[in-house]
């Protein structure tokens, strides 16, 4: 069995540890108490636990002396997998949780499985962090075809070297086992390495080494990648209104707000919330009526919010005290309608009971700025007019506020 320990500087920019400091302090977003945290990947034969094998394991712990470290363990062949497992095992602390990348679905069970399939007295960690189960609410705001970990390491500043997937890995590791095979035979019976042949240009000592280096940077980057989305952890303080200003930055379709806040926003990522249906009952020529959030030429974070100009309802809040006229489409107080013949008339609904506004309009959470519109009685957002948003710049960081809890809404 190979084993390789670096320091974690070697592998990512040194002012990512403060943050993965931070994040680890975070009790919402890492909930693991005083366990020592262990950042841990592996890399299988395939994905069934009863006919492939684990031929790598790849972590992030602390030392000793308080010091990040990248382990590496790595089965030369299927036969050391018992050796692989065992020794990343051993090297966990006692009080420890492991943190990973849809570990649970994957990583986890599949250890598990080959323990005990190898009648291995391996006992796990129950306590784990999987970065996945928040992340992936990333996928729908930022419309991303799927949620894998390399699809969010450039937003999170970290560029992968490594081109391949574990799958197509598979088969490299089969060859370094017979590569690899059949150099250590041929040292062992001391066998002189044939003559250069022009047409292999490479021993199977250095086939079995390249082969190597492609499996261990996989891996490597694997994990490096992994740390590094915890840069991505501040677009969520941002969501759940961690701010400390909101600034009108322009009107033109949208109007603008410039976010300021100690968090950062990735230069790259753009987050989409269709309004339409969701949170306002508003026609199709309103497809595009889209909240974003962005960065700015600064990298500053930019909230967008679109201005409507569709016709608005005020609702009246004692619409019992109205009738309508079916013919007129209108309604009227009931005092005038008890000097009008009944069969013009009958009591209002709550959806029939409202006075029209044209005009430009703004979507909000509340009651931030009056008067309030509304498209449907049912709707989450309501409007007001855009003309009331200058007057009131002290309202708008509480407007942003409630605009950004869009995103992520309160689980119930």
């Amino acid at each position: 069995m190979r084993y390789v320990e670096l320091p974690l500087t070697e592998l990512v920019a040194k002012d990512l540890l403060p943050l993965l400091e931070a994040w680890l302090a975070n009790g919402e977003y890492c909930p693991i108490g005083d366990a020592e945290p262990v950042w841990f990947d592996i890399e299988t034969t395939g994905l069934s636990s009863s006919s492939a094998c684990t031929y790598m394991i790849g972590a992030v712990m602390r030392n000793t002396e308080r010091q990040w470290i990248f382990r590496q363990w790595f089965a030369e062949g299927p036969g050391e997998e018992e050796e692989l497992l065992r020794s990343f095992a051993e090297a966990l602390p006692d009080n420890c949780a492991l943190l990973h990348y849809n570990g649970t679905t994957f990583d986890l069970p599949f250890l598990r499985d080959r323990c005990r399939f190898m009648e291995l007295d391996i006992t796990w960690p129950e306590l784990s962090v999987d970065l996945y189960a928040k992340l992936r609410r990333l996928k729908r705001l930022a419309a991303l075809d799927s949620c894998r970990q390399r699809d969010l390491e450039p937003f999170a500043g970290y560029t992968r070297v490594d081109p391949y997937d574990g799958g197509t890995l598979i088969r490299y590791y089969s060859d370094y086992v017979k590569y690899n095979k059949l150099f250590h035979i041929r040292e062992s019976l001391q066998i002189p390495a044939p003559p250069h042949d022009p047409e292999l240009p490479y021993s199977a000592e250095e086939c079995a080494a390249g082969i190597y280096e492609t499996l261990a940077r996989h891996n490597r980057e694997d994990l490096a990648g992994l740390v590094s989305l915890v840069r991505l952890f501040d677009c969520f303080s941002i969501l759940e209104g961690d701010i400390t200003d909101a600034e009108l930055a322009g009107f033109e379709n949208t109007v603008s707000f410039t976010l300021i806040t100690g968090h950062h926003w990735p230069k790259d990522l753009l987050l989409f919330l269709p309004l339409r249906g969701r949170f306002l009952t508003i026609s199709e020529a309103y497809f595009d009526a889209v909240v974003t959030l962005s960065a700015d030429d600064r990298g500053r974070p930019t909230l967008s919010v679109p201005i409507l100009t569709e016709p608005a309802k005020h609702y009246y809040g004692n619409y019992r005290d109205y009738c309508y006229l079916p013919m007129e489409g209108r309604v009227i107080h009931k005092s005038i309608a008890a000097r009008m013949d009944r069969s013009h008339y009958r009591p209002a609904k709550r959806e029939e009971a409202f006075d029209w506004f044209r005009g430009e309009l703004l979507p909000q959470v509340g009651e931030v700025f009056s008067p309030c519109f509304r498209y449907g009685t049912k709707d989450i957002c309501l409007l007001f007019p855009l003309r009331e948003l200058p007057k009131h710049p002290e309202l708008c960081t509480e407007y942003v506020r409630g605009i950004l809890s869009l995103f992520l809404p309160k689980k119930k």
